[in-house]
């Protein structure tokens, strides 16, 4: 039961916080200016709006993923689903290629690159794994690339709430934003990897034992 409330938590404050930084986004839609880049064009509204559609499909179609009730009980529907997360996580993915370029945080920009590239390569693993029928694997890459694509809701947790912490770490402005877009997607992706890591081995020792 707490792990069942601890999760609908999870979704209900991402979802929350995503809307709550979304909402306000529409003007960048207007002909004023783009949150990534200066004057606007059609194109650049277009890209734009590309990359926000296919954002809200892609966490809406994770939560239906990562729902075992689902997931076990419907599996071609879970198939479907998965194919639509690849398929808007690929449109995610080549937009933000064209938008990092010009974003704002310039210190943030390797990082952004390397958790854009990784989203692509844990989704295209995910796809592989599942085809090769390795479905810890696929799970496994799967959890990957949400926390790659999850980065771009969480790093703006932490611009709200816990950028103090990183400017206290390095008071170099360039310095802190880095480090933070390090930790929103790097930290989690270590931990995760750990986790398997120690649960593999437990698991190779029980073997070995019997």
């Amino acid at each position: 039961m707490l792990k069942i409330f601890s999760i609908a938590f999870f979704w209900l404050v991402f979802f929350g916080f995503f809307l709550y930084k979304l909402i306000p986004k529409y003007k960048y839609l207007s002909n004023d200016t783009l949150e990534h880049w200066g004057s606007n064009t059609t194109l650049d509204n277009s890209i734009f709006a590309l990359h926000i559609f296919a954002g809200i499909i892609v966490y809406s179609t994770a939560v239906l993923q990562f729902t075992p009730a689902i997931r076990n009980k419907y599996t071609s529907f879970h198939r479907t689903t998965g194919k639509l997360y690849i398929l808007s996580s690929l449109l995610c993915i080549t937009t933000l290629y064209i938008m990092i370029p010009r974003t704002w945080c310039i210190a943030c920009r390797p990082s952004q690159f390397t958790v854009t590239s990784l989203w692509l390569l844990f989704t295209m693993l995910a796809y592989y794994f599942i085809k090769q029928r390795k479905v810890v694997m696929h799970k496994r890459m799967m959890v990957s690339s949400f926390i790659c694509a999850a980065y771009f809701v969480s790093i703006r947790v932490i611009d709200t709430f816990a950028m103090d912490v990183f400017y206290y770490i390095s008071p170099n402005e360039a310095t802190a934003f880095l480090a933070s877009d390090l930790f929103v997607w790097l930290v989690p992706l270590l931990l995760f990897n750990a986790y398997w890591l120690i649960k593999d081995t437990k698991k190779l020792s029980s073997k070995t034992i019997r």
